[in-house]
């Protein structure tokens, strides 16, 4: 528990900074220089495990979180420079809930695996090589990603251009932007559909380690299992409810996100019923597939809409 709360606390803490740093940053050069940095950071986890500390794993997961809380608005703001119609939009969103899904299962199955049969620190390195990969990819972007002016030196030097003041003026106008327009209320569906992730985090440990008995082996394969079932559930559910869906018709989205309660509230309901490892997969994916809509509809409601 303690080592979900110090996962989620930077994405609390530190997302607001992330935006300030996108719309004051080029967005390419910063997810740029997160991705060689979560490299790095991923490879620290090898030296915590040899260490055999539990405080230097807490550390080395704030610092992984920290990256990644700043790296996400970075990564999805740029989409929106990227592509400008507003199907276009919605396909791009859907194309990247897609590839975090399919690499959600694909990389959980891997890990899983990798983990019994080669040993934790060969998943580490997976993990840095993946970051390496994703840097390479950003390289081959090219065009400039910065939405403010070009600052002065007596600007930079000023105090009044200081990150700090950036981030409390930024914030406060973000709340009052979301709070003068009737669908300032759409920001709430994402923070909805994040309750659920701290503490199916903690039940996927303690689904995994039901062996038979007191007996883990296996728990490993089954928790990589588990999350492939996430994967399995964010890739399908954005596909059905593609067809059912137009950017031009904003009720449709609208629909499309109330009925990702009813499929969040049906996994959840069913993980607490369940006793065996088939069915608690089956309903790991579809409280899954319910995140993944509402994150991704939520998304292009904020994206349509704020100007």
């Amino acid at each position: 528990s303690v080592l979900v709360c110090l996962r989620l606390l930077p994405n609390v803490l530190l997302t607001s900074v992330g935006g300030v740093i996108a719309d004051s940053h080029d967005r390419r050069v910063v997810m740029l220089v997160l991705d060689c940095v979560g490299a790095c950071v991923a490879l620290l986890f090898i030296f915590a495990y040899w260490l055999k500390s539990i405080n230097a794993i807490y550390f080395v997961n704030v610092l992984q979180m920290i990256v990644a809380s700043i790296y996400e608005p970075n990564r999805s703001s740029i989409v929106t420079q990227l592509v400008k119609d507003e199907e276009g939009l919605k396909k791009a969103n859907i194309i990247n809930g897609l590839a975090w899904s399919s690499m959600t299962a694909v990389g959980s199955c891997i890990g899983g695996f990798a983990a019994a049969r080669f040993g934790i620190p060969i998943c580490f390195c997976i993990d840095s090589l993946t970051y390496i990969m994703s840097a390479s990819l950003v390289w081959l972007i090219s065009g400039e990603y910065k939405v403010s002016k070009t600052a002065t030196e007596e600007e930079v030097e000023s105090s009044s251009f200081s990150l700090l003041k950036q981030f409390t003026t930024m914030t406060r106008d973000g709340v009052c932007y979301l709070a003068s327009n009737c669908w300032g209320v759409f920001a709430l569906f994402k923070f909805c559909s994040a309750l659920v992730f701290g503490a199916a985090d903690v039940l996927n440990v303690s689904f995994a380690e039901r062996g038979n008995g007191a007996d883990l082996d296996g728990s490993s394969e089954r928790l990589g299992l588990i999350f492939a079932s996430v994967g399995l559930g964010c890739f399908v559910a954005p596909l059905v409810f593609d067809y059912f869906t137009r950017m031009e018709n904003p009720e449709s989205l609208e629909r499309s996100c109330l009925a990702s309660y009813m499929l969040m509230a049906i996994g959840c309901f069913g993980m607490s019923v369940v006793t065996s490892f088939t069915e608690i997969y089956w309903c790991t994916a579809i409280r899954a597939g319910g995140s993944s809509v509402l994150w991704i509809y939520s998304s292009l409601l904020l994206q349509k809409f704020c100007s």
